[in-house]
């Protein structure tokens, strides 16, 4: 009975740890496959607003949509074949880069041009396309899943303005980019190996594809309520590992188990064995733009744990089980001799078991002495690390605190140095106008002292003082100024004073060097009203723009023209300003133009840079403030970095 109930405890604990390692497995596959959906479509995000950006957003290819808007049937029909022509190289080079669509919708939501499907036009998409509705009546831009009336897609859709020669901006249609899951399943198979499947909800399906397109997809042999794509639209390439021909079979052994846990929209892992392996099959939830659950993105994965987890369960049973047995026989043989020297040892017995509890009591007072210490070191890690994070914000205030003290004594000082002096000098010629003959004893000690030069210098020397007291303040308000450790949120500044506080920390530099002469600052500014930024985020742009001025000066300053660099501030329709940071240095090289706000990429040698001043600045300027940040560079021109920001917030 005992080896029972202790058996039985031993075997629930067990397995308890092994369904605890078990869940928490299925949680880490999860997580690995929601986090690689993530980065896909975020990183297919970067690249349709670059798309955006650099093809579509073009004069030539607004003024095509902006006629469309008025033009006949006959003339719209010209334009959709220009519209083609223009794009049809870029749209070839998209389609490797597995971006399935660039479609053109007109401003009342009617399709202008598929250019995947250039024949499909003329259809109204705002009952069935949520995305291009929003995009249209809202007027901005929109990104999420979202089934089409061909294909399914993870969609970007942009709103397209047409900006008249007055400024005025027009709205003229929108154009979308989507990836389909061919895509997704190509970026995820770089990340880890694995096959993967995508299953929609076939009443979305049929609620919004073409009738004559519903052969694109086929019933899941999941579950009867989902569908995935067809042989004829899916990339056939992805389904050659070993894995993936084994997908049928999986299928046929989770029906059962997922057909419930499908209709929760929620995400989830299954262990699955077949054939003396193990498989984890992932569930992660794909919703649309309306916040629905309309598909589930399917990941088939080998795995090695499962069946170290089972074989480590065995062993410990078996291990539990030799040593329960081994304890339960040992118990009966004490109880034995218990029994037969009881008397003989009844005393002995008495202080074993005193001595046992003794020790039991040592063992658990040195486990909590263990544990308090444990805890007493924790907490005292925290302790220094909350006590050196305040020390240096202490620091920070306390340096500019105690630089501006003793020069303020300087500065208030030196104008009653100066009455003093002056005092001191009409004395010495009070006495030496009443006193014009002295002993020749007294006259030599008084030309040893040279008060003549001693009266004209001192006065030069309060002005330095002064000078350089003023300097030193200037540098301490610029730092306030440029850093604004204090200010995390948007304000209204004065985007001149940011400008000018980057310029002061940055004199130094602009000095002359043993290689050029001394950089002209050349600033042109309109009267421009407050700015809504973020203060510091954005005298970091100035900072690192600068500094990549100055470095090219560095590295090739000009032969014939004194190194100069242009400041100006104007302000632009639609209450935008422009500032323009531009230097008379050597060109940008074509191939490297195109790279410079790129992450990491950078032309210093190795421990100069590390090519992130100009992607943070873009990634500030452009995503935090709703702005634009260019560069242009010609022969001749020098480079011209131009930063466009709103006055007013757009988020």
């Amino acid at each position: 009975m005992g080896f029972s109930i202790l058996e039985s405890l031993s075997i629930l604990q067990v397995w308890h740890s092994f369904e605890t390692q078990k869940t928490s497995l299925m949680t880490r596959y999860v997580e690995k496959l929601q986090h690689s959906y993530q980065i896909t479509t975020d990183t297919y995000k970067l690249v349709s607003t670059t798309i955006y950006n650099e093809a579509i957003d073009r004069p030539e290819v607004i003024e095509l949509v902006r006629e469309a808007n008025t033009a006949s049937i006959e003339e719209r029909a010209e334009l959709r074949v220009a519209l083609f022509q223009q794009l049809d190289i870029t749209y070839q080079k998209l389609k490797q880069q597995h971006l399935r669509q660039l479609h053109f919708h007109l401003p009342d939501g009617t399709s202008f041009l598929r250019m995947h499907r250039p024949n499909k036009f003329g259809d109204p998409l705002f009952d069935v396309r949520y995305s291009v509705k929003i995009a249209n009546q809202q007027k901005r831009f929109v990104s999420g899943f979202e089934e089409g009336r061909i294909f399914n897609g993870f969609r970007y859709v942009f709103p397209l303005f047409y900006v008249d020669d007055a400024g005025r901006r027009q709205h003229i249609g929108s154009v979308e980019t989507s990836i389909g899951f061919q895509a997704i399943r190509s970026e995820m198979s770089k990340l880890f190996s694995g096959c993967f499947e995508f299953m929609l909800r076939a009443d979305v399906v049929r609620s919004k594809v073409f009738e004559n397109e519903l052969g694109n997809y086929i019933e899941s042999p999941l579950n009867p309520e989902f569908v995935i794509e067809s042989e004829a639209v899916r990339d056939n390439s992805q389904f050659r590992s070993a894995i993936c021909n084994r997908i049928d079979r999986l299928d046929l052994t989770l029906q059962p188990i997922v057909a419930e846990k499908l209709d929760l929209d929620l995400p989830f892992a299954v262990p699955v064995r077949l054939n003396s392996e193990d498989y984890v099959v992932t569930f992660v939830p794909v919703k649309n733009l309306q916040d629905n659950g309309v598909a589930y993105i399917v990941s088939y994965e080998a795995d090695d744990n499962l069946s170290n987890y089972r074989s480590n369960l065995f062993f410990v049973l078996f291990v539990t089980t030799c040593f329960n047995s081994i304890l339960i026989l040992f118990i009966a043989y004490v109880n034995r001799s218990r029994i037969v020297l009881d008397r003989q040892n009844n005393h002995l017995q008495t202080e074993v078991n005193a001595r046992a509890i003794a020790e039991r009591q040592a063992q658990q007072k040195s486990a909590e002495l263990q544990d308090a210490l444990d805890r007493l070191k924790t907490t005292q890690l925290k302790l220094i690390h909350t006590e050196k994070m305040t020390s240096l914000n202490q620091l920070v205030a306390g340096v500019a605190h105690e630089i501006n003290n003793p020069i303020g004594f300087i500065y208030s000082n030196v104008q009653h140095a100066r009455e003093y002096a002056e005092s001191l000098d009409r004395a010495i010629a009070l006495y030496q106008q009443h006193y014009p003959e002295a002993d020749s004893t007294l006259r030599s000690q008084l030309d040893d002292l040279d008060l003549d030069f001693v009266r004209d210098d001192f006065s030069k020397l309060l002005d330095s003082m002064k000078a350089g007291a003023t300097r030193v303040d200037s540098i301490v308000k610029s730092l306030r100024n440029f850093s604004r450790l204090d200010e995390s949120e948007r304000k209204l500044v004065n985007v001149r004073d940011g400008i000018d506080s980057t310029l002061v920390l940055l004199q130094h530099r602009l000095n002359a060097n043993e290689t050029r002469d001394e950089i002209q600052i050349i600033e042109t500014f309109d009267d421009l009203p407050m700015l809504e930024c973020y203060p510091s985020l954005l005298n970091q742009v100035f900072m690192s723009i600068l500094s990549n001025a100055i470095d090219v000066f560095d590295r090739h300053p000009p032969t014939n023209e004194r190194p100069r660099i242009k400041i100006s501030g104007k302000l632009q329709p639609g209450d935008r300003v422009l500032i323009e940071i531009a230097n008379n240095g050597p060109p940008i090289p074509p191939n490297i133009h195109q790279r410079i706000f790129e992450p990491f990429f950078t032309t210093k040698p190795v421990g100069q840079g590390t090519g992130l001043g100009l992607s943070t600045a873009y990634f500030i300027v452009v995503e935090t403030h709703s702005g634009q940040l260019s560069c242009r560079s010609e022969p001749g021109r020098g480079t011209v970095f131009a930063i466009e920001l709103p006055f007013y917030s757009e988020q």
